[in-house]
């Protein structure tokens, strides 16, 4: 049984999620302990355990010590199985976290499958549902993925409620290579039980700093009040989420300025420059590891994330992950 140390790095969920998912598909048992060791409350809340009954429910796993607030696991999986799955988090815990940690296993399952997840769609320290949609799903397509996913209620802090639907078909993952590219701006702007001015006065500021966006701006159906918006270009994306006393202006800002500093200053100029996220490069780590041949990717910065999931990949493939000086990620 591998041994993994769940405080390395940033010391977050991320290396309960990577680990559990390539044991269910590399077929290695772990014993994972100081799970989210680094958190101001650590061990597994709701959406970490509902990823590790998933993945166990898949796998047909083995699974001890999984619990609220269990800061040690050991998890033993079996055959994968696709087929039919709905999983409630029961909080408005992140959907799209536990869609990440679920997808590159469904797509090795020898027959499709079907997921609906009830959660939060547009939460905190996680991908927003547009981002899962517009640039994850993208992304991971290039290495032979074949998914689609479908939100069919919006779900917000704190009481949850969203629902997610993720269809999977068999993959086989190949190497894949990004290279930089110019892809237009869009957007989507969501908001429930909200004065109609939020929308319109955020929609005008993406326009006022991205002149040539398309997108669309509307009400939502959710359980509570919320507010969501997200920009991106191609493998480039950002979000922002409302909250009470922040002004819709600022929620626009502050979405749109980091799409800003992620994007390359010249994407026109083809092979200059990062061609995917800081985000986006910690979350193609896994499937440039279980693709066949090589990949590469480069980024504006490498984060805690992404070298923690580079550390947690290595030792789990035997892969030769390099993070160049040049801000290059290649999976060999």
């Amino acid at each position: 049984m591998l041994e993994i140390d769940g405080s390395q790095g940033e010391g977050g969920g991320q290396v309960l999620r990577t680990a559990l998912s390539l044991s269910c598909v590399l077929q290695k048992p772990v014993h994972i302990t100081s799970i989210r060791a680094g958190r101001s409350k650590p061990g597994l809340a709701a959406q970490h355990l509902t990823a590790c009954h998933l993945l166990s429910s898949i796998s047909g796993a083995k699974m001890s010590g999984a619990g609220l607030g269990s800061t040690e696991l050991s998890f033993s999986p079996g055959k994968i199985s696709g087929g039919e799955y709905k999983f409630d988090i029961g909080t408005a815990g992140s959907c799209t976290l536990l869609l990440q940690a679920v997808l590159p296993v469904l797509a090795h399952a020898p027959r499709p499958s079907s997921l609906e997840i009830t959660g939060g769609t547009h939460v905190s320290h996680s991908p927003t549902f547009e981002y899962f949609s517009e640039v994850f799903l993208p992304a991971v397509r290039k290495f032979g993925v074949r998914a689609d996913v479908q939100m069919q209620r919006a779900g917000f802090y704190p009481k949850g409620g969203g629902k997610v639907t993720l269809a999977v078909e068999p993959s086989k993952l190949r190497g894949c290579k990004f290279l930089p590219e110019a892809q237009p701006v869009k957007y989507s702007i969501l908001s429930s039980s909200l004065p109609p001015h939020v929308l319109q006065r955020e929609e005008k500021e993406v326009k006022k700093l991205f002149p040539n966006a398309t997108g669309v701006a509307r009400e939502a159906e959710a359980s509570c009040a919320g507010n969501a918006l997200t920009v991106w270009s191609g493998s480039f994306g950002a979000s922002s989420l409302g909250e009470i006393g922040k002004p819709a202006e600022k929620v626009a800002q502050e979405a749109c300025a980091e799409l800003m500093r992620e994007m390359p200053a010249a994407p026109h100029e083809q092979g200059a420059g990062p061609s995917v996220d800081s985000h986006l490069a910690d979350q193609l780590l896994i499937y440039a590891s279980l693709a066949d041949g090589k990949s590469e990717f480069s980024t504006p910065v490498f984060s805690s994330h992404l070298k923690t999931n580079a550390e947690v990949i290595r030792a789990m493939t035997g892969r030769n992950i390099r993070l160049g000086n040049d801000r290059t990620v290649s999976v060999e």
